[in-house]
Parts: C-alpha cells; sequence; structure tokens
C-alpha cells in the first residue's frame, strides 16, 4: 500500500511546474492519505501542525534569498523530517528514536521554529 502511495506522489511531484504547486499536491496527498489510512485524531492533529509549522518555515525561507551555510544545513535536515513525515502520517505521534522522547510531528514544528527563529535573526 506504501509503494503505492509513493508512485502517486512521484506521478504527482513529475507534473508540478512549481515549488507552490509541489506543496498543494503534498497536501492533497496528505488529505487523501487521512481519508483512506486508519489514523487516531491525535496523530492526525500531530501531523497537521506539523505541516503548517513547516510551511510556515518554507514561507520564511522564501523571504529570503540568501540563506547561510547553518541555515540551508537546517533546512536540509527539516526537509528530510518533513518528508519523512509525510510518507508516513499515522506514525506523527510516534517517537523518533528509542532514546528520543521527541515524537515525529515535535520534531518537524521544533526543527521549523528554530529555522525561522535563526533566519529571522540574521546570524
Amino acid at each position: 500500500m506504501k509503494l503505492f502511495y509513493f508512485s502517486v506522489l512521484l506521478l504527482s511531484l513529475t507534473a508540478c511546474k512549481t515549488m507552490d504547486a509541489v506543496q498543494e499536491d503534498i497536501s492533497d496527498i496528505g488529505t487523501s492519505l487521512f481519508s483512506s489510512e486508519e489514523m487516531d485524531e491525535s496523530a492526525q492533529d500531530a501531523f497537521l501542525k506539523a505541516q503548517e509549522a513547516f510551511y510556515e518555515a518554507d514561507r520564511v525561507r522564501k523571504q529570503h534569498s540568501q540563506l547561510t551555510a547553518k541555515e540551508r544545513s537546517l533546512w536540509l535536515e527539516l526537509e528530510e523530517d518533513y518528508n519523512v513525515l509525510l510518507a508516513t502520517p499515522s506514525k506523527a505521534t510516534e517517537k523518533e528514536s528509542y532514546f528520543s522522547d521527541t515524537t515525529l510531528a515535535d520534531g518537524v514544528m521544533m526543527q521549523s521554529l528554530q529555522f525561522i527563529e535563526l533566519v529571522e535573526s540574521g546570524e
């Protein structure tokens, strides 16, 4: 089943022309995943909050054309973690690792906040 969603994601991404269109398509895919996958309400809420935080960080990234090496590094890490969350939204409330108390969604939200603060501070 995951292979099906992954192939749908790839097909929809290749037809997009802009990053905004990609995000809209990804959001639509996330919505369709919720409707077809058993998911508790807390996981769905956590996923949606993480998605909102990621979009805000992306908005800030677009406003600042020149990112420092530290900002680019943090953005790449955030984007990678968000893609993991996007691939498995039902696991939004699961821990990132055995050694962490942070959930996948919490991690994306914290990284988004760190990225926004770093870019806004101008360091």
